[in-house]
């Protein structure tokens, strides 16, 4: 069985930007969740109603691994729906999994409604002692980050000469805990 695979869903690529940068440090594959309804629109509409989606990931997939690790975005302060239809699987199988969030949310707003300690708590909720780990990776911490130059047009995007010194080490220290989780049930 192989140990880890990290599916991550993303619109921007900054959960990608987060996933590849955790398959290299991990040393384990990744793949993109990919819903069957494109329209972000219609997936936040679902995302809100706690209506189910389907995705190309099966249970089958997910049965190959000891531990999955789901990235993904908040949108308006919701667990989406490709991300929970991810870890109802990881639940339906008995299967631990490790979580981590991308969001534009600023760290003193993580708390709020819409901030992503909400989505995490909503997460572990849901997933209860299969939930290993959590993370959230803000691009409010990138390097040289200016809420002025970022609005709903323009998106800061994570990137390789921006990732600060603070978002590198919450990468290594969620990685560290993955590599150190303990799966038993």
């Amino acid at each position: 069985m192989k140990k880890y695979l990290i599916l991550y869903y993303s619109k921007t690529n900054n959960s990608k930007f987060i996933a590849e940068r955790l398959s290299e440090e991990l040393k384990c594959e990744m793949e993109m969740i990919d819903s069957m309804i494109h329209n972000t629109g219609l997936l936040f509409l679902l995302s809100l109603l706690n209506i189910p989606i389907p995705i190309n990931v099966s249970k089958e997939k997910i049965q190959q691994y000891e531990a999955i690790i789901i990235v993904g975005p908040i949108w308006g302060g919701l667990l989406i729906a490709p991300l929970k239809t991810v870890i109802k699987k990881c639940i339906g199988l008995n299967k631990p999994f490790h979580f981590a969030l991308t969001c534009e949310s600023k760290e003193s707003d993580k708390d709020s409604k819409y901030g992503y300690n909400t989505v995490l708590l909503k997460a572990k909720a849901l997933g209860g002692n299969l939930v290993k780990s959590t993370s959230a990776f803000s691009t409010s911490l990138i390097s040289g980050y200016n809420e002025k130059d970022y609005n709903i047009h323009v998106k800061a995007k994570f990137s390789a000469d921006n990732f600060s010194e603070e978002l590198n080490n919450r990468l290594n220290t969620f990685a560290s805990n993955i590599k150190n989780s303990d799966f038993s049930k």
